[in-house]
């Protein structure tokens, strides 16, 4: 086994090179001397992932990837995989197993797959399952900007119109008040702070939509023969239930499908209830169901690009393509079943199958 931890050292409130160490030598304990682990401790996603390609061509099998940060960093070991991919053919469980560590902000797919809180913890149940050889097919979203751009890709969410906005707005207040950050995050949890803000920040566009509404995204989508225009409030792309999204779905993780909702724009008073209302919005929302054979495009009408984002990370486009791009094998943690049956009791969702070669 050729494994690598991939930590990225600005993911949450910080992590520094002594909390690495300490994960690599919990990995020699119990996976034993007989496998080679590598650490690299990083500072943005954008070297995760040009590492994560480079040891994933290196070692073409039995490749282990552990992503100690949070969604993003994910999402970056994801492209990288994606870049060194031949044909955009994703490698399958006997070439590449991926791992999820709750260090970010969101660590919304680490939960999802039952990864315990404490990353200590966490990578003791990775090490069992990889010796097990346990696996969840996680299904991958694809998302292409056209312009020769290569493709994006992601696991968890994608979110468009106001909600596309906020991950950038976060970004900018976390760099502009860390001590505040780190102060809060100590007070509250960074999981549940995340969820905070992210509510929060989204109430303060609505009530900025509310008086300029003209600011909203007009946006044509299509699919097939269906094609709709219509100015576009918030939007979400969906691998599997959130239970802090009001959009309900019957997408699990391992369906080689994603679920996408768009609300279109009414009023001044539905932008303001947005987040107060948000079941009957989400009610009315335009609903897509993307496989392999059906992606969907959406274009924006009246600017040069819309924002938006992928598992976390802001993207800027006129025209975007969703699609599915194919499955990864994850390593899930011991609490798995007892986490997907909490979400499948709150969203109605499905179970993740975990296969045991």
């Amino acid at each position: 086994m050729n494994l690598l931890l991939a930590i990225n050292s600005s993911a949450g409130t910080g992590h520094d090179l002594s909390l690495g160490e300490e994960l690599v030598r919990i990995l020699h304990k119990r996976l034993g001397l007989g496998h080679s682990i590598n650490l690299i401790r990083a500072e943005s996603h954008k070297e995760i992932k040009e590492r994560s390609r480079t040891f994933t061509e290196q070692h073409p099998s039995d490749t282990v990837i552990i992503a100690g940060g949070g969604g993003g960093t994910l999402r970056a070991v994801i492209e990288g995989v994606g870049e060194s991919a031949k044909n955009r053919t994703l490698p399958n469980a006997e070439q590449l197993r991926i791992g999820a560590l709750r260090m970010g902000s969101g660590n919304v797919i680490a939960r999802q797959l039952g990864i315990a809180r404490n990353p200590r913890d966490g990578v003791e149940e990775l090490a069992a399952q990889l010796l097990a050889k346990t696996t969840a097919n996680c299904c991958v979203i694809g998302c292409d900007t056209g312009d020769d751009s290569p493709p994006i890709y992601g696991a968890t969410l994608g979110g468009f119109g106001l909600f596309g906005h906020v991950p950038k707005r976060l970004e900018t207040y976390h760099a502009a008040r860390p001590r505040l950050h780190r102060l809060s995050a100590g007070l509250l949890g960074i999981e549940h702070l995340t969820n905070l803000e992210y509510g929060l920040c989204l109430s303060g566009l609505c009530g900025k939509t509310a008086l300029q509404p003209k600011q909203l995204d007009l946006i044509e989508v299509s699919q097939g023969d269906r094609s709709e225009q219509f100015p576009l409030l918030a939007g979400a792309l969906m691998n599997f239930p959130l239970g802090a999204l009001p959009f309900q779905t019957n997408v699990s993780v391992e369906d080689a499908e994603l679920s996408l909702h768009l609300v279109p724009y009414r009023s001044r008073i539905q932008a303001l209830g947005l987040v107060l209302n948000a079941k009957a919005n989400a009610q009315e929302a335009r609903q897509f169901r993307i496989t392999e054979e059906a992606p969907v495009v959406m274009r924006v009408l009246n600017r040069e690009h819309m924002q938006f984002f992928i598992d976390e990370d802001p993207v800027e486009a006129r025209k975007v393509t969703l699609r599915v791009a194919g499955h990864l094998a994850f390593v899930p943690g011991k609490n798995l079943n007892k986490s997907n049956n909490n979400s499948k009791r709150k969203r109605n969702g499905t179970t993740c199958k975990c296969n045991r070669n």
